[in-house]
């Protein structure tokens, strides 16, 4: 009786304390499992929310080609400086095409006389806001230009304050002439001018009086990239890439997505139209509402993969758009041709007609590509078992060493790898965090390409930390899962705060700052720390509630314990054994906790983020609290 009431006793003071109390953890070290599918965390970009342009890629110019397949005048982003007094004006020239490709230029008339000390010309400001921070310590402007009416420069190019009171950065190019050329110059801002990051900022090309009336100057073109990820060329913005580089993703699945489709046939991903040179890039309307300029295109995905050390997934368009319209089976050929001319692209030697156009791009080196996904969520299609099998045989005949992934279930052929996907509501996830645990191990892998807890008590802001430990629950079942389960990943990726057409996002941003939600640092955590065996764990604890697997890391001889606890409560686990285990040297204890509607934003990025500390244990049995709302992560020394 003695005991039973002191049994009691604690029950109602965990009860009093928010705690739930009396569980076991047993960690199976001497059961082995199979192994842990070595690319089982990655990424999953798609142009939505501005993550490209605007976003991950760097350039600062909002419609910097004009937009030419937009029909009409289309000057979003520019607009006329001239100083008190000046009357000039700008407009879009089909007079004056740049190239056959980029059939329009910008034009600046002037109207009046410009005195000495006077300037006229064109702004563009940016996505909403040039950007200039005290890392941005250069930046590399360019532009195609000439004019008519016996101006031959020079022209000023800036970067400045939007109401022109502070000049962060200038250079001059000296001439220019009566054909299109391309300018290029460095700017370098004043360090003492930038203390902190700003957006209230134009980009500013002019010329300086005196200027006769009747001159006119045209424009294509206009570019301006800060510091890029890894300096390359066309690249990436530093604080974006780098955060994703951090999680270190085992693979990268791209274009998209709805991206990759396109609201029609003719608005789909045209991978041939995005390499090469940005004056050669048409660009495209994306299905999210805003152009893209497909400057991020095929070869800075790739090269970004490398980067990356990552395994390239990639997503071919193969006849099917949002719109319902669908490619007949008999006018298949070109669309056909488009995937095994882009396979080779991106695998062929220089021998081959892609593989030299790749190399002349400036890759000689193919890369490696496994993973080829025919479509995207194809179950909104009813012929997706035709366009399917025609896809599977063609690629197949010709690279028979590629993993097809398939977006739908189909009987015309074999499903190497499903692609699933899911967005549901709170707590779905744990809820059914075995949903995969009694799937067949002999039909297809999976890919989870896609999901996230989209919290319908909240408002869909960012994404919080209950929600996030809703994705962790579900996680845990599939990397438990993970001789299934080969790839997983979370979307969509990012958010500009400024145009969010869908939430929750991993990643959000404005021009000049950046933070992660609490569902990012999940997936980060998922990434970085992982094993490469299963270890089978069981528990008494409340499984709607706490939720936990474990792994071996042979490299570096580290059992790994990863436990969710999706409550508002703590979850005390009285005994944790390591079964086969008879001691340990310590280890690492990495916790993300927050309260159930903490949120990240830009005043407090850091919010709710992983906090380390050591794990000084050394028995094989202790006890852990496990906080209310957290993801606890013990990697443990053998």
């Amino acid at each position: 009786m003695g005991l039973l009431r002191i049994i009691s006793a604690l029950t109602v003071l965990a009860a009093v304390l928010g705690l739930t109390y009396g569980s076991v953890l047993n960690v199976n070290y001497n059961q082995p499992g199979h192994d842990v599918s070595p690319i089982l965390w990655g990424i999953f970009f798609e142009e939505i929310n501005h993550a490209g342009d605007g976003g991950l890629y760097a350039e600062l110019i909002k419609n910097r080609a004009l937009s030419p397949k937009r029909h009409g005048s289309n000057l979003d982003g520019y607009a006329v400086v001239k100083s008190e007094g000046v009357d000039g004006r700008i407009y879009v020239s089909r007079e004056n095409p740049l190239n056959s490709v980029l059939d329009t230029s910008l034009r600046v008339n002037v109207d009046s006389n410009v005195a000495a000390g006077q300037r006229i010309g064109v702004s563009n400001n940016g996505y909403w806001g040039i950007p200039t921070r005290p890392d941005y310590t250069s930046y590399k402007a360019s532009f195609y230009a000439k004019a008519v009416g016996g101006f031959t420069g020079p022209l000023t190019v800036q970067i400045e304050s939007t109401n022109g009171s502070v000049v962060y950065a200038t250079a001059q190019v000296p001439s220019i002439t009566e054909e299109f050329q391309k300018y290029e110059v460095t700017l370098t801002p004043t360090p003492a001018l930038i203390q902190t990051p700003s957006l209230d900022n134009v980009f500013t090309i002019t010329a300086n009086g005196p200027l006769t009336t009747n001159v006119s100057i045209f424009f294509n073109v206009i570019s301006l990239f800060p510091p890029t990820f890894k300096n390359r060329p066309n690249g990436l913005r530093t604080d974006l890439a780098q955060k994703l580089a951090d999680a270190k993703p085992s693979f990268f699945r791209f274009p998209g997505g709805n991206f990759l489709e396109g609201a029609t046939i003719e608005e789909r991903f045209a991978w041939e139209d995005t390499i090469g040179d940005i004056a050669q890039r048409p660009g495209h309307m994306g299905p999210w509402g805003y152009y893209s300029t497909d400057g991020l295109g095929l070869l800075e995905y790739l090269e970004f993969a490398e980067d990356l050390n990552a395994e390239i997934v990639l997503g071919v368009f193969t006849g099917y758009a949002l719109n319902g319209e669908s490619v007949p089976p008999e006018e298949m050929g070109p669309y056909i041709d488009s995937v095994l001319n882009e396979i080779e692209y991106i695998i062929g030697n220089t021998s081959t007609t892609w593989g030299a156009r790749r190399a002349a791009d400036g890759h000689p080196e193919p890369f490696n590509l496994t993973y080829v996904e025919i479509g995207n969520e194809d179950w909104i299609s009813n012929d997706y078992h035709l366009r399917y099998a025609i896809f599977y045989d063609s690629i197949l005949a010709r690279y028979p060493q590629m993993e097809i992934i398939a977006t739908q279930v189909v009987d015309s052929r074999p499903i190497p790898v499903i692609d699933d996907h899911f967005y549901p509501g709170f707590g779905w996830f744990p809820d059914n965090h075995r949903y995969y645990d009694n799937a067949p191990r002999n039909g297809s892998k999976i890919f989870v390409g896609e999901y996230a807890t989209r919290d319908n008590i909240s408002p869909e802001e960012y994404a919080n930390t209950a929600a996030a430990m809703d994705d962790a629950a579900f996680m845990t079942g599939i990397e438990r899962n993970s001789d299934i389960v080969i790839m997983a990943c979370y979307a969509p990726l990012f958010g500009h705060l400024n145009n969010l057409a869908w939430q929750p996002d991993g990643i959000y941003f404005n021009g000049v700052q950046s933070f992660a939600t609490p569902a990012w640092w999940v997936q980060h955590l998922f990434s970085v720390i992982r094993g490469d065996t299963y270890i089978p764990t069981t528990s008494d604890a409340d499984e709607q509630k706490f939720f936990h697997v474990a792994s071996r890391n042979s490299d570096t001889n580290t059992l790994i314990l990863k436990m969710v606890n999706t409550d508002q409560n703590d979850i005390q686990i009285e005994t944790v054994t390591l079964e086969g285990v008879t001691s340990t040297r310590g280890g690492t204890l990495t916790v993300l906790t927050g309260g159930r509607w903490d949120q990240n934003e830009l005043a407090e990025p850091l919010r709710v983020s992983p906090k380390s500390q050591a794990f000084n244990v050394t028995s094989n049995s202790f006890s852990y609290t496990a906080p209310a709302f957290s993801l606890s992560i013990l990697e443990i020394q053998l």
